[in-house]
């Protein structure tokens, strides 16, 4: 390369083989970017939403060999030729570098990158992506994957790709982390030391090369810029957190309203409700079947009034058929994807197999005006009151291909630079969740829109949950669903859940209860099976087996409160509220590969037994202290313990000094307010935590309608002090009850509470006996080692002082 040009923001290289820019967007985060040409094309991209990261103090050396660019973390050198990156922090160390040999390699339109990979290096990332957490793989192994978002159902372990492709992983050495994401839509690849042991490569069949280091060195902070950069979830609303229950398909009418009356009959709590690709008229996107549907809108009307929301899929792939209102409306648009002849590409999907319509036509949803078009399209399904939309075959699946997808020489609008499939496949999951999020969002300005799809690209978190897909009723796919999801909480999603039971074929009584189990911490959670299976519905297996789902559905009601609060810190800050160990763990090497327990938020390590037939449970618990949530026993954190389980066990531990929020039992969110709040508080020297509550439906929180407090222990061997902050916000919940748990080896000798606005300060708390104190707003026990207190919630200021 020619000697380089610094313009006080970017780097500049021209050579023979093309132009080199790397841009600092701040101290930790910068951009390479390498085009064949002698100058870039358009800066566009459907991942990166905001590059305003801060404001780097940078500064350039320029040798005659070398160029480094500086910031305040970040030392980036430049080997003038051959042409080779690599990056150090402010101490020096390297981080990352192209290897010596290969570095930058370009063939034709296609360009491959090569770095260096360290035994001891850790990868993690890549969205949706089977095998293990660590992606070096078993005994530094490797996985090698494709980007390229495919409909693959009954998947295994070894299946790739899958639905949903994020080019983005994270680095973990010695407790630091950097992460690297190529912010390129083509087919491309990452070999993650399978092809040679000590290198990491990665590439794409076309486009720039475009990549962005991203300095921890913390993990978190390598998710929080990463998601700074691509975009966060949106505060999703309430009800989406509860249980949801699916089958392809629930119908007619009767079936669906006997559905809904078993779920309150037995008590099972629910929220969500879905209908498959039956409720509609031929699958005809937009319609309902009238023979099966007479009065949609009545019938969601009477689910609403128990406590239900229905949500319906919506596939895009409208069929080619005249008179038919969208296929006409966007033929008129120029709304539809196109052959390279100017006409409208047609392809088989479910209208074809069902032997109604010929083929099906694909929006165009890189053309904003056919996003606004399609958005549109969804008020005649809220109009009778559907609360949520499902994305479905958005791969592009198409069934007449051999590559079960569009040609590659389709020609998409691309936001006005036309492009082909070869460029657009990956996007069109991630396009449609935008059209439906933002036609949804646009259509009820005041509420929450709720999206699920099935495939995506990095940045969908912005538009859409997601779901595993057609997973495989088996063990081994139970225990795959948990590294996936994890891998895709590390890649940006925090919104994602499995098909509880697995999709294809039917789980035996003892999977289904255990993957239900499991997901009980899913951020979504909804059952779901294959059209070919019986019902798949709590109830199904008998008594026994129901009484134990029922139990795990509702502990996920209990936990509420701490799974809402979890979300919106994910929503605020891209952590994912369901994380493996090493984010919170990062200097424990015992963490690095743990796949099968996880952490719910700060507090709760959950090992889901995942096994079937066993009866004692492997559990790595962290430095620190732990406690079992169901007894309260304490163990020694660095550690691994043995307990025993039956089929009704969760094994669930909580940090010492957190806070856990909870709730009594309810058979849908609708009933939450004025309920207790219940904060359960593991033993500390000294810790906090925040709650966080606002209406769980409406945007009225971006105009500060939300309450914020934070909860505060102090404790020694006399005393023990918990204090409640001011309200942060305007909201108020409904009038409601305090209640505060905790386990102590013995009972106090008293407790007071103190208000700041009260002249009772230091009022004495009476002691009741249990059975009493539930029917009292006033007083505290003591029984089993656990100490209650319960109090009117007066959203103020508040101390309660226990004498120990």
């Amino acid at each position: 390369m020619n000697i380089p040009t610094w313009d006080g923001r970017t780097l500049f290289f021209h050579g023979e083989q093309g132009i080199l820019a790397i841009t600092p967007l701040s101290d930790e985060v910068v951009r390479v970017r390498f085009a064949t040409t002698k100058t870039f094309g358009r800066d566009h991209s459907y991942a990166v939403v905001n590059q305003d990261l801060g404001v780097p103090a940078a500064k350039v050396e320029i040798g005659s060999n070398t160029t480094t660019l500086i910031t305040a973390s970040l030392r980036v050198t430049v080997q003038h030729a051959p042409l080779r990156i690599s990056f150090a922090n402010s101490a020096g160390d390297t981080l990352d570098a192209d290897d010596p040999d290969l570095g930058i390699s370009i063939s034709g339109s296609q360009f491959r990158v090569a770095k260096q990979l360290r035994d001891d290096e850790r990868i993690y990332g890549f969205g949706e992506k089977t095998g293990r957490l660590d992606k070096r793989g078993w005994q530094l192994g490797g996985y090698n994957y494709v980007m390229w978002n495919s409909d693959t159902p009954s998947y295994d372990s070894s299946t790739d790709p899958l639905y949903v492709d994020v080019p983005f992983f994270m680095v973990m050495c010695r407790g630091q982390a950097h992460g690297i994401f190529l912010d390129n839509t083509w087919r491309s690849f990452f070999d993650v030391g399978r092809e040679q042991p000590n290198l990491l490569t990665f590439g794409a069949d076309g486009g720039d090369l475009d990549y962005y280091f991203i300095n921890g060195p913390d993990p978190k902070q390598v998710i929080g810029r990463y998601t700074a950069l691509t975009g966060r979830m949106p505060l999703p609303s309430l009800w989406s957190l509860g249980y949801h229950q699916c089958r392809w398909s629930y119908y007619p009418e009767s079936r669906v309203r006997l559905l809904a009356n078993t779920f309150r009959e037995k008590q099972v709590p629910c929220d969500g409700l879905w209908l498959d690709i039956h409720y509609m008229e031929n699958y005809t996107p937009f319609t309902w079947n009238p023979q099966r549907f007479p009065d949609p809108q009545k019938m969601i009307s009477d689910l609403r009034a128990q406590g239900f929301h229905l949500i319906t899929i919506l596939d895009g792939h409208p069929p080619a058929l005249k008179g038919y209102a969208p296929y006409e409306s966007g033929m008129v648009g120029g709304y539809f994807v196109k052959n390279p002849d100017g006409t409208v590409y047609e392809g088989a999907v479910w209208p074809s197999q069902a032997g109604t319509h010929p083929m099906s036509v694909f929006p165009d949803f890189s053309n904003p005006a056919a996003r606004e078009w399609w958005g549109n399209l969804y008020k005649s399904l809220l109009d009778v009151g559907v609360a949520g939309i499902w994305n479905d075959m958005d791969e592009p699946s198409v069934f007449n291909m051999p590559n079960g997808t569009m040609p590659s020489d389709v020609v998409f609008d691309n936001e006005g630079q036309p492009a082909t499939s070869l460029e657009m496949h990956n996007t069109f999951g991630q396009l449609m969740s935008r059209s439906t999020f933002e036609g949804l969002s646009r259509l009820q300005p005041d509420k929450r829109a709720f999206v699920l799809t099935r495939s995506s690209f990095a940045g969908g978190q912005r538009y859409a949950a997601v779901w595993t897909g057609d997973a495989t009723a088996d063990w081994s796919s139970l225990r795959q669903s948990v590294s996936m999801l994890l891998g895709l909480g590390v890649s940006g999603f925090p919104f994602v859940g499995s098909d509880i039971g697995g999709f294809g074929r039917m789980p035996s009584a003892e999977l289904c209860t255990r993957w239900l189990q499991a997901a009980v911490f899913n951020p979504f959670m909804r059952m779901h099976t294959a059209i070919d299976n019986p019902d798949k519905e709590p109830w199904y297996y008998g008594p026994h087996y129901l009484a134990i789902n029922k139990r795990a559905i509702e502990l996920r009601y209990e936990l509420l409160p701490y799974i809402y609060n979890t979300m919106q810190q994910a929503a605020e800050t891209g952590l994912p509220a369901l994380r493996p160990l090493f984010l919170d763990f990062p200097d424990d090497e015992h963490t690095a590969n743990i796949d099968d327990e996880f952490l719910f938020g700060p507090d709760l390590l959950v090992a889901p037994v995942l096994w079937e037939g066993v009866s004692q449970r492997s559990v790595y618990l962290p430095t620190g202290d732990w406690f079992d949530y169901w007894t309260g026993q304490h163990y020694s954190g660095n550690s691994t313990i043995t307990i025993p389980v039956t089929i009704d066990s969760i094994p669930i531990f909580v940090r010492g000094g957190g806070f856990i929020f909870r709730q009594p039992v309810v058979q849908n969110t609708g009933e939450m307010p004025g309920n207790p709040l219940r904060v359960l508080i593991a033993p500390a020297a000294e810790s906090e935590s925040s709650l966080y509550e606002d209406d769980g439906a409406t945007l009225a929180y971006r105009n500060g309608v939300f309450m914020k407090r934070t909860f505060h222990q102090i404790r020694d061997v006399r005393s023990l002090t918990i204090a409640v902050s001011a309200p942060d916000g305007a909201y108020r919940p409904a009038k409601r009850d305090l209640i505060l748990e905790t386990w102590i080896d013995q009972r106090p000798r008293s407790i007071s509470v103190e208000f700041v606005k009260d002249a009772k300060n230091g009022e004495p708390l009476p002691y009741l006996k249990p059975s009493a104190l539930a029917k009292s707003h006033h007083g505290w026990t003591y029984a089993n080692g656990v100490m209650t207190v319960k109090d009117s919630d007066r959203f103020e200021k508040v101390r309660f002082v226990i004498q120990l």
